[in-house]
């Protein structure tokens, strides 16, 4: 009896992590079982090596877009400027978390040139490397140095991130008496202009931070990002979490929109009125 062989081909869609393998059987003689090993070899890579750069995620991002990010007892409201090219100008207005309970609206905030806001940077960075190339200080009125910047976001760009299996993923709910099914994957929210928007999927990513002798050396980082491409600003991670430190630190997305204007000046403004 004939032995059936089996050729896989795979390729990728646009989104990195969506490996499309089609599977053709066939029945020859004439393929080796050595090609036959290769090519299983190489969708074993091909699913071992799938991960993102968010660096790659930011090039998806629109002038005009925003997310508001909580830490701690912080928010910070991060606004795509403008997007030139490879640069990307990104404006950074931080304020205490409980002056945030009556926000209405966060264009009008900015419009009205930000209230209580405790700093108001607006900074450069270059989507090939990640690197942050200018940065501004509005609060201080001056340039800046762009290092402590870069020291977090501009390390956290150019991290390869690997995809979290779904057995690795957190698990919300318990197992109701006589229903021994699967318990639910914790997802979070995506909030567009105060609204929970449902159906949206994510896929957790994981990386470690380098060895480069800060508090978050050697940490794991996890991230959470929409599987799909969506019509809100889906290309950061709405969740972040970093585990080994005194518990764990977590940064999330509480808000997020589009069509923010800024009443700032540009980079390129500021550089020509020196």
């Amino acid at each position: 009896m004939a032995i059936t062989n089996c050729i896989i081909i795979f390729s990728r869609t646009k989104q990195p992590v969506k490996v499309r393998i089609l599977i053709y059987l066939f029945k020859e003689k004439t393929m080796s079982r050595f090609v036959y090993f290769l090519a299983l070899l190489c969708v074993i890579f091909s699913y071992t090596e799938a991960g993102i750069y968010l660096r790659d995620n930011l090039k998806n991002a629109e002038a005009g877009d925003f997310i508001v990010t909580m830490q701690n007892k912080t928010c910070s409201l991060l606004h795509i400027y403008s997007k030139e090219g490879q640069y990307l100008t990104i404006e950074e207005i931080s304020l205490p978390a409980s002056k945030t309970k009556s926000m209405d609206s966060w264009r009008a905030w900015v419009q009205e040139g930000a209230p209580g806001h405790t700093s108001w940077t607006m900074y450069s960075v270059n989507l090939m490397n990640g690197a942050i190339d200018r940065c501004f200080s509005f609060t201080k009125n001056r340039w800046c140095d762009p290092t402590p910047t870069e020291n977090f976001l501009g390390t956290l760009l150019n991290l390869h991130l690997n995809l979290v299996s779904t057995h690795e993923r957190k698990k919300i709910g318990g197992y109701a008496i006589g229903t021994p099914g699967p318990r639910r994957i914790w997802e979070p929210r995506l909030i567009v202009d105060g609204n929970v928007i449902t159906g949206v999927s994510f896929d957790a990513w994981r990386t470690h931070w380098p060895k480069d002798g800060s508090i978050l050396s050697g940490k794991t980082i996890e991230v959470y990002v929409p599987s799909e491409n969506t019509p809100y600003p889906s290309y950061f991670p709405y969740w972040l979490e970093i585990s080994g430190m005194m518990g764990q630190a977590k940064l999330r997305v509480v808000d997020s929109g589009k069509g923010l204007r800024s009443p700032k000046p540009s980079l390129f403004q500021l550089e020509a009125a020196l």
